[in-house]
């Protein structure tokens, strides 16, 4: 019995211990995205805000919650022809996982890689029709902070929110985190 009171206390130290460590960060940003389709000579350029909630496990990797909402709608257009239809991103959520490495005291590069359920509406041109839809499929991206002080830092990010069924939506994203 005292073997397991002394285990359980040590586990709650050690875990006291790490999350003293741990931090927590949250981010706010804008997204200029390019949706394409190649089979219908697809392409639209919506524009979202996003903001995630990341906590730091290791050094090198962080773990983030992630949710963007739409900002404006773009045209549709079809092999270039403007159809009239607009497109726009309702809501987009997910989960990453975010290697990164401190390449300067300033400057951190990552990748991020993870899963995201995406929400599209579209509106059809002379018509009170609106179609959503919604997919789920494996994101991933490039990305950079840089740091004002230890806490303030901007950020810019290249992602692939969205590649499923020849459907692709891209983004680049520019933005500012805070660490607590």
């Amino acid at each position: 019995m005292k073997k397991m009171i002394r285990f359980l206390g040590a586990t709650v130290v050690i875990a006291a211990a790490a999350t003293a460590q741990a931090q927590v960060y949250v981010e706010g940003s804008v997204t200029g995205l390019t949706a394409k389709e190649s089979s219908l000579g697809f392409k639209s350029k919506p524009s979202a805000f996003s903001g995630l909630v990341g906590y730091n496990v290791h050094p090198n990797v962080d773990v983030e919650g992630f949710l963007a909402l739409g900002a404006g709608e773009s045209d549709m257009t079809f092999n270039g022809v403007n159809s009239g239809s607009k497109l726009k991103v309702k809501s987009s959520f997910g989960v990453f996982v975010k290697p990164k490495v401190m390449v300067s005291p300033e400057l951190e590069v990552f990748g991020r890689l993870g899963f995201l359920e995406n929400k599209f509406e579209s509106n059809v041109k002379n018509s009170q029709t609106t179609t959503t839809s919604t997919n789920g499929s494996f994101a991933f991206g490039v990305g950079a902070n840089y740091y004002f002080d230890k806490r303030t830092y901007v950020t810019g990010s290249y992602m692939n929110y969205n590649n499923k069924d020849g459907f692709k939506v891209n983004g680049l994203s520019i933005g500012v985190g805070y660490k607590f």
